[in-house]
């Protein structure tokens, strides 16, 4: 409720000042004393658009496709299957296939049950649970696809980030490839705790008396969602 203060008074203060600058404007009168001054503000890192029972998938794009000998960087169509592990629960999903050269862009998202993340099992869970990415080219009519290769990016890190947002290599094989899929993985929050970091940035101050905001007190508390959106067991994808 503090913070909540804090910002709304900041609101209000700088919708004073910008009718101030139209009327002065509009008056053909010269600038206002003003001067920048460095303030920071707290930003929660967290997914409130998620409950506790969810986790997302996010393929945002394929790297460094392999041009095969005798084609075209345009006539490469790729998709990305995915494999997500966590407390015995396994989930799966493809993206559609995507045509832009060898660094399609895809950006599709999906949503995973992922059970009580408030038992005693999940933090151990997640240092064992994964997601694994598999990138496939469509070779032609009635032609098995082709396999890219594949690769795996560990949960350990919900442990204190609410996002893993990571370039993961495809290996073929064990053989190593140049070509790689940009992934995120999203809880609600960090299993060990809501993370908040701050962010300094330039307060413009307008007239003599003006001064930047005090930094205010970081709330830990995420959102909470509002009824009827509690989690869906299972995969939704999210255009």
């Amino acid at each position: 409720l503090q913070s909540a203060k804090h910002y709304a008074q900041l609101f209000q203060n700088q919708s004073k000042d910008l009718a101030n600058l139209k009327g002065i404007y509009k008056q053909k009168k010269g600038l206002p004393p003003y001067r920048y001054e460095g303030c920071k503000f707290p930003i929660l890192k967290c997914s409130p658009e998620l409950s506790d029972r969810e986790a997302e998938v996010v393929i945002v794009r394929a790297l460094n496709i392999p041009v095969p000998q005798g084609w075209k960087p345009d006539d490469l169509k790729v998709y990305v299957s995915w494999e997500f592990t966590i407390q015995d629960k396994t989930a799966k999903g493809t993206t559609k296939t995507y045509k832009g050269g060898i660094n399609p862009d895809i950006f599709e998202q999906f949503r995973v049950d992922i059970g009580d993340r408030s038992s005693r099992s999940f933090a151990r869970a997640i240092k064992r649970g994964s997601c694994k990415f598999t990138a496939y080219y469509e070779r032609g009519f009635l032609k098995k696809p082709g396999e890219l290769g594949c690769g795996t990016v560990k949960l350990a890190d919900w442990e204190n980030l609410a996002e893993i947002h990571e370039a993961t290599t495809l290996l073929d094989g064990r053989k190593q490839t140049a070509t790689k899929v940009e992934v995120k993985l999203k809880i609600r929050e960090p299993v060990g705790g809501a993370q908040c970091e701050f962010a300094e940035m330039k307060w413009l101050v307008i007239g003599r008396s003006g001064h930047a905001p005090t930094n205010p007190q970081p709330s830990l508390s995420v959102p909470k969602q509002g009824r009827g959106r509690g989690a869906s067991p299972g995969i939704r994808r999210r255009q």
